[in-house]
């Protein structure tokens, strides 16, 4: 503690930046001394989706496995979001993936704290499954609201591949021509279509059955 004579002057600085809310605008410093206190307001905006500054919840990790959804076996995603701030904030959780339009979890985090969530995919268990998974708060349709976006790819027993990505605000399931996830790179063939996830020794049931109606064919012909 210093203390002052007449006439003396003190100077201390003090980060505050941790005590900002990434979704204010409008902000408060309250400075108090045994004789006075004031309070200091100033502006700045903040993107709570790609602030170095000013930490915020997000995606910490991904991974894709097999899991049990009330009581019935199903693909799952273990999404593990952190809060490095002293703030709390109200996130939701929203998972798209090929075989699934959506997946909405309440995931807010404490402050300092971590949590893992079980999310159910409608993908075939077994399969490799490619998604997206996002972090935001207020409305899925809304950029300003976005704290971190994740997409992964990945097979139940093996390592699943993550990467970070800008936050897209997409419009929910529960909206006229929701968001439908896509990827070229890992989106299944026509024969996996058909087959609906069934194979033998690794081979899509319906490549099975186009060659043995080829076989069919040219026996036919030959006779």
């Amino acid at each position: 503690m210093s203390s002052l004579r007449p006439g003396d002057s003190f100077q201390k600085e003090v980060n505050i930046t941790q005590g900002l809310h990434a979704f204010q605008d409008n902000h408060s410093v309250f400075v108090s001394t045994f004789g006075d206190n004031t309070t200091y307001n100033f502006t700045k905006e903040i993107d709570a989706s790609n602030s170095p500054e000013v930490l915020t919840p997000y995606i910490k990790n991904v991974t894709v496995a097999n899991g049990t959804i009330e009581g019935k076996q199903s693909a799952v995603a273990y999404v593990t979001l952190a809060n490095p701030s002293i703030q709390t904030y109200s996130s939701k959780l929203f998972v798209h993936t090929l075989g699934t339009e959506g997946s909405f979890y309440p995931a807010s985090i404490r402050p300092g704290g971590t949590r893992t969530i079980k999310v159910e995919l409608l993908d075939d268990d077994g399969q490799e499954i490619a998604g997206e998974a996002r972090l935001y708060s207020g409305n899925l349709t809304e950029a300003d609201g976005g704290l971190d976006q994740m997409g992964f790819v990945g097979t139940a027993g093996e390592q699943t591949e993550t990467w970070n990505e800008s936050f897209e605000p997409v419009r929910p399931t529960w909206m006229d021509s929701h968001y439908e996830y896509t990827n070229k790179t890992h989106a299944p063939s026509f024969g996996e279509k058909l087959s609906g996830g069934h194979e033998i020794e690794g081979i899509p049931l319906a490549y099975l059955v186009f060659s043995l109606f080829g076989v069919f064919v040219v026996v036919r012909r030959l006779r």
